[in-house]
């Protein structure tokens, strides 16, 4: 069950104003027992998003009979990097075991027994404090929050595991590097150690000729490099947003408090993002590294916005690139050439890579050409797409490179490389889809026929992010798909997350969520029934996603494992006709006392806090069927508002009316002076007194004690009634406000402050 969905059934539920109606390894090396590690992002330094060394699974075995969902690990957060797998650890006080690693955006490394798919108990947990909340760094392409975002990187002979985590400090963003011993996750090689870095430049930021990295308009998304016993950091922009740079940061593996080396694309201008949808810069076999620049200017000199990069290994001097010279065109239209990442070709000199211009190139590595065409005696390409390339796999197969790439809202395509040029004819492609992005990963036994698999998840972009789907493909043939999660209801994937490939290793698929959970996908015979008590993970506001605190009567959602049936069910009234305390089985205490259920799923609750429920430090509990889980800590204050959105992601466009009761949309946006009615979560307690898991139905109709005010567009709105709202939940609050007559055109920021305590400034409001 993802969150989506849940929301989706949560809207008719409420029938709220109709609205809510990831030199080390190039390849996977092998360890104890024939095991094969994925220990670097996307399978190795060359990037090609291939094992083959996957012996296991085959286009023979995975169907709906053999294969399917045999493990859901639930987290605190939602999981962006890639999960990675060590064999033969040695786990403190539990021996060697092979171990599947997981990082959150809640700022969380959980190593997972890979051996015991079924379990909900991690071998360990650590955590590096509050992660970043999008709202802080307006920033609303990932929702709730940015915690650890990039692919960590696995050093076994140090049998250490190196992770960045983004941190809200003083409100501000702090950007660390954690060395973490994978025996039992401790802090090792004198860390952490705070991001931070100057560069010589001249750009109109610096200060005294010097361009110091600033962790407030940084992202740090693609994997973690690990090159001559340094761990190499790379750095984009949030959406091009303010004076950002690109960076390359080096640190001592051994000793973290010393930075080796540092690199800023653009000192002397603007941009030239390294962010590769998540892909780490690649590693060739002399130790040069390469990456891929976006949007941002270029002279040759010290800029190199849309160019790609060859860098020493050493001290990250630049050797070689190309960039194309259609570069300021490309520019003004946000085509940056660096979307896609870098590959390398195994035992070639040639690299491929692709951009937002819908161009695939292939790369003389050894020269690579400086500044000019789209063809040259170092270059070639070929457009295959005008929507842009992102999602990019390799199989090096015994019939030559195959590339595979995902056009946006249409099909996976696969083309061959014969000869060291593109041939431009498609080989195979699958049916069309609406998804805009994929994760992609190719698994086979070498590059042997008839055992080569392409997976691939997608997700319904047409519609608001709808659940997720792992597919797998003949990785000779795309159109003869072998079979996906949706043919099963228990084979469900949950909320996709985009970039991020799955990680296919020793007859397993491990595939992230936005869910809150790791999927694990194998071969049905080898599982056990599921078994174990309810476990809560993480509880938040049922509007925002978000953490940390609630309020009485907010409506809220308990993540983790066990907490109720399989198929999701919804609410129910008791003889009272209230919301019942008691749902297929589950029950969630806050302090002891039964809460109203919204609805209950094996992976998430929905409840509502009881307005009677204290202030300070208070306990948690799920029971399901008897059984009851550990106690979750949690801090309840006066309030915690948050507005509910319209696709239930927790930003964008929230769950708004127009005061002629249709939808807010960009079809359909407000007029400045008019009442546009919200629906929102978190208020606190109420005048008369709410009453739990009752329907408003009888007036006085429950309003807010503390004071209610709402600012669209940064403007004080008039508040025309904040309260229950007739047929709805006590705890669910509607809040009419009158658009500020000088609100700007367009898409515009909603906040609703309660007492002191502001709204997420991620929900927005279309206006005329």
């Amino acid at each position: 069950m993802d969150r989506l969905s849940v929301v989706s059934d949560l809207k008719q539920t409420f029938n709220i104003c109709k609205l809510l109606t990831v030199i080390v390894c190039c390849l996977p090396v092998s360890h104890a027992q024939g095991q094969v590690s994925v220990l670097t992002s996307n399978y190795g330094n060359d990037r090609t998003n291939a094992n083959l060394q996957e012996r296991i699974l085959t286009p023979s075995n995975v169907n709906t009979d053999s294969f399917g969902k045999i493990g859901t690990f639930p987290v605190d957060g939602a999981i962006y990097a890639q999960p990675l797998y060590a064999g033969g650890v040695q786990i403190a006080g539990k021996g060697i075991r092979n171990v599947v690693f997981a990082v959150t955006m809640h700022n969380s490394v959980y190593a997972i027994d890979a051996d015991a798919p079924q379990s909900t108990i991690p071998l360990w947990q650590m955590n590096f404090g509050p992660a970043v909340p999008t709202s802080v760094l307006n920033f609303p392409d990932i929702l709730p929050e940015i915690g650890i975002l990039s692919t960590p990187v696995i050093d076994p002979n140090l049998q250490t595991i190196y992770v960045v985590s983004d941190t809200l400090e003083d409100g501000v963003p702090v950007f660390r590097i954690h060395a973490l011993a994978l025996a039992d996750g401790h802090e090792t090689m004198n860390g952490p150690a705070v991001v931070a870095a100057t560069v010589t430049g001249g750009a109109s930021a610096l200060s005294d000729g010097m361009l110091s990295f600033d962790a407030s308009l940084e992202l740090q998304r693609p994997g973690l490099v690990l090159l001559n016993r340094t761990v190499y950091l790379s750095f984009g922009s949030h959406g091009d947003g303010g004076d950002f740079h690109g960076w390359l940061i080096g640190y001592e593996a051994t000793d973290l408090s010393h930075q080796v080396a540092a690199l800023s694309t653009s000192p002397d201008g603007y941009g030239a993002s390294i962010w590769q949808s998540g892909r780490a810069p690649a590693v060739d076999a002399a130790g040069n590294l390469y990456a891929a620049t976006g949007n941002g200017d270029y002279d040759g000199l010290t800029n190199f916005g849309e160019s790609v990069l060859k860098l020493s290994g050493q001290d990250l001097s630049i050797l070689d690139w190309y960039t194309p010279d259609q570069w300021r065109t490309w520019n003004e239209n946000d085509l940056d050439l660096g979307s896609a990442g870098m590959i390398l070709i195994p035992n070639t000199n040639l690299m491929v890579t692709g951009g937002k211009s819908g161009h695939l190139f292939l790369i003389n590595s050894n020269s690579m050409g400086h500044l000019g065409p789209l063809n040259t005696s170092a270059v070639e390409s070929i457009q295959v797409n005008q929507s842009g390339i992102f999602d990019v796999a390799l199989w090096n197969s015994e019939r030559g490179p195959i590339v595979y790439v995902q056009e946006p809202f249409s099909s996976l395509q696969a083309y061959q490389i014969a000869g060291g040029h593109w041939n431009a004819t498609r080989l195979s492609q699958t049916a069309s889809t609406l998804t805009q992005y994929a994760g992609i990963a190719v698994s086979a036994d070498g590059g042997m026929a008839g055992t080569g698999i392409v997976w691939q998840t997608t997700a319904d972009y047409g519609g608001y992010q709808q659940p997720g789907t792992l597919h797998a493909f003949d990785a000779f043939d795309l159109s003869r798909e072998l079979w996906n999660s949706d043919k099963l209801p228990s084979d469900a994937l949950g909320r996709f997350v985009k970039f991020v490939p799955p990680t296919v290793v020793n007859g397993r698929v491990y595939v992230p969520t936005q869910s809150n959970q790791l999927v694990t996908y194998g071969l049905r015979s080898e599982i056990p029934p599921d078994a174990g008590p309810p476990q809560i993970t993480t509880l938040v506001n049922g509007a925002s996603f978000l953490g940390g605190s609630v309020a009485p009567g907010e409506v809220v959602v308990v993540f983790g494992a066990h907490l109720g049936p399989h198929d999701l069910t919804n609410m129910q009234l008791d003889e009272a006709g209230r919301v019942s305390t008691s749902l297929s089985g589950t029950q969630i205490f806050f302090d002891g006392v039964a809460a109203p259920i919204m609805y209950t799923a094996s992976n998430q609750v929905s409840a509502i806090v009881p307005f009677k429920t204290a202030r300070g430090n208070i306990r948690v509990r799920a029971m399901y069927q008897g059984q009851m889980s550990d106690p979750f800590s949690l801090t309840v204050r006066a309030a915690a508002p948050a507005i509910f959105s319209f696709d239930g992601t927790g930003g964008g466009t929230g769950a708004i009316l127009n005061e002629d009761g249709n939808r807010n949309s960009w079809d359909s946006p407000a007029d400045p002076g008019s009442v546009v009615a919200m629906s929102a979560t978190g208020a606190g307690e109420t005048d008369p007194a709410g009453e739990d898991g009752k329907i408003t139905s009888d007036l006085p109709y429950p309003k807010p004690i503390l004071p209610v005010q709402v600012f669209i567009d940064g403007q004080p709105a008039d508040v025309v009634y904040a309260g229950g709202a007739a047929g709805l939940v006590h705890g669910v609050m509607q809040i009419n406000a009158r658009v500020p007559t000088s609100s700007s055109e367009g898409e515009v920021t909603v906040i609703v402050q309660v007492g002191n305590t502001l709204s997420p400034n991620t929900i927005k409001l279309i206006v005329r």
